[in-house]
């Protein structure tokens, strides 16, 4: 009887196998480094590292409050995230760290997030971390002083306005601000610099202050950052239905004037992109929510494709800040809507709904967050690898 020999497996090309690793979420690709040296090296390089990075979804954060029965004073909390997909099998954690009841200076707080890094303030005195769960590689931003500002500072008064990484540094980059009797004043902190370095924005003279940051965030596009509009600060009432639109040239570093979209509900607006538009979701109207897209970003031109009816109570009747509140969008045409009263997931190309059960509800100790987060296993050479001793109070999940 003649045995036959089974066929050679195919060689694939460092090229095909890149192009198969690439599209593999982050968790794959971590463990496919460990199956040769040559998916290694493929999964390593700088370039595929980027390309991987844009691929990933987007994902919301969620607090999960965590009784901390060791401490007895303390409760935890863990960094959840939910694909805007609303497939709750997919829900992973990210890192936990303590939090005291009552609340102290002292606690790390979450301030945002950006191409896969987490911002954190540590105390009130001007100390701010960098830290990516999956590297679990951190670093710190040059401490804000008294001279940061020119004078005598006052840590009330000092607001983070935006994060944000700059690409022909390879920085990520922190704008503050800080409100004195002549005005603010306005500072950068950096991954790559020793101190905080003065900008001067030109914000005071023309008016062109973005809004409370505690309860906005700005987003990224086309080399600047945006707020979500706004009424104008010199509204009358022929005007009852014009936005405008801060934003910030991050090469310029200087503030701008944009137009929104002229809308008669009350503007409680969060942005995001979608497909390389900018959306606004307006949260102002009692029974739905207005998406409105900016069409045309040099003319200023939006159109509301989109009203998506909420099963919830408006939020608006709620609160009158988007603080804890989530609009997030991802490549399959999804977008993820809500907060505490509700959270849905809308398909633009099916214009279907579907309601999103039992992630945030008040039994099970969840807060739906304002923060959108995207996964990446990009290095960056002014960050370090983590330790129990650097870090002892963020517990790595990933």
């Amino acid at each position: 009887m003649e045995v036959q020999l089974a066929a050679a497996p195919p060689h694939l090309s460092d090229d095909i196998c890149a192009e198969i690793l690439v599209r593999l979420p982050v968790k794959s690709v971590l463990r496919f480094r460990v199956v040769c040296k040559a998916w290694r090296d493929i999964t390593t390089r700088p370039l595929f590292l980027a390309a991987n990075a844009r691929r990933q979804p987007s994902k919301v954060v969620l607090y999960t409050y965590l009784d901390s029965v060791q401490r007895g004073y303390a409760v935890d909390i863990a960094l959840d995230v939910l694909p805007v997909s609303g497939e709750t099998a997919d829900q992973r954690r990210l890192i936990r760290y303590p939090r005291s009841v009552p609340l102290s200076s002292m606690d790390p707080l979450l301030l945002d997030s950006c191409n896969g890094v987490l911002l954190f303030r540590k105390d009130a005195a001007g100390i701010y971390f960098l830290c990516n769960p999956v590297t679990r590689q951190w670093a710190e931003l040059p401490k804000l002083t008294d001279e940061s500002y020119g004078r005598r500072r006052s840590t009330v008064n000092v607001r983070e306005y935006a994060f944000y990484f700059h690409q022909r540094s390879g920085e990520y980059r922190l704008l503050c601000g800080r409100l004195t009797s002549a005005g603010r004043t306005w500072c950068i902190l950096s991954t790559g610099a020793a101190e905080p370095r003065h900008v001067d924005t030109h914000a005071a003279d023309d008016g062109l202050e973005p809004d409370t940051p505690s309860e906005t965030t700005p987003v990224a596009l086309h080399d600047s950052m945006h707020w979500p509009p706004r009424r104008p600060r010199d509204l009358s009432s022929k005007q009852e239905t014009t936005t405008e639109m801060v934003a910030f040239d991050v090469q310029s570093e200087k503030f701008r004037l944009m137009a929104g979209p002229r809308t008669i509900t009350h503007p409680l607006m969060k942005l995001f992109v979608m497909h390389g538009l900018l959306v606004a979701a307006n949260f102002g109207a009692v029974k739905h929510v207005d998406l409105w897209f900016l069409v045309d970003y040099g003319a200023g031109r939006w159109e509301r494709r989109h009203q998506v009816p909420t099963p919830w109570q408006s939020i608006s009747h709620h609160s009158s800040n988007l603080w804890s509140t989530a609009a997030a969008s991802d490549d399959q045409g999804n977008i993820m809507l809500g907060s505490h009263c509700g959270l849905l997931v809308y398909n633009v190309r099916m214009k279907t709904i579907r309601a999103v059960h039992s992630v945030a509800t008040p039994r099970n100790n969840v807060l739906v967050s304002r923060h959108v987060f995207r996964e990446s296993l990009v290095e960056h050479p002014n960050f370090k690898r983590s330790s129990g001793a650097d870090l002892p109070f963020i517990h790595f999940w990933c």
